[in-house]
């Protein structure tokens, strides 16, 4: 969908004033031939040095209402996204290779058992990714204050996790 806001212009505006050179790819990094075509598009311009993977999905429900395709839209981004990143990358001399994860893989959180299972994924693939002597970084995100956080979390929510030592 490329650029959808007027903050995320302002944004590209400002990385523009800045100096940056900037392209803007639309992938599907579920699709292993969509990354492979983005990395081979990005390599022609300049040396890829780094990748961050913040792509994501919610489809929160109890356990026993999770279905096959609920399962699939939650872990395409971050499982299929995450591995064929890594596969499309691991020749390249990367300087950073870095995961959006959730604290949620760590913890779990109700109705979330498909986003902790995607999340911990990553942070294997991210494990694996440093015994192989390749840069690899997890980050466990908690749970985001403000606009770009979770926004509207439930107040029941929030104070389970504030009890957790959990704060926003």
């Amino acid at each position: 969908q490329g650029v959808t806001t007027a903050a995320q212009q302002t944004m590209l505006d400002a990385l523009t004033a800045a100096g940056a050179t900037l392209t803007i790819i639309q992938a599907d990094i579920a699709n292993g031939d969509a990354v492979h075509a983005l990395i081979d598009q990005c390599t022609a311009v300049a040396p890829l040095r780094g990748i961050v993977h913040t792509a994501g999905v919610l489809d929160d429900g109890v356990l026993t209402a999770q279905t096959p395709a609920r399962l699939a839209t939650v872990m395409r981004p971050k499982v299929d996204g995450a591995w064929h990143l890594h596969t499309a990358t691991q020749e390249l001399a990367l300087d950073f290779f870095v995961c959006f994860s959730s604290i949620s893989a760590l913890l779990g959180a109700p109705g979330q058992s498909n986003y902790a299972a995607a999340n911990a994924f990553m942070d294997a693939l991210m494990q694996q990714r440093r015994q192989l002597g390749l840069p690899g970084l997890s980050i466990n995100w908690g749970p985001w204050a403000g606009a770009n956080g979770l926004h509207g979390m439930a107040a029941a929510l929030q104070e389970r996790m504030q009890a957790q030592g959990l704060t926003m």
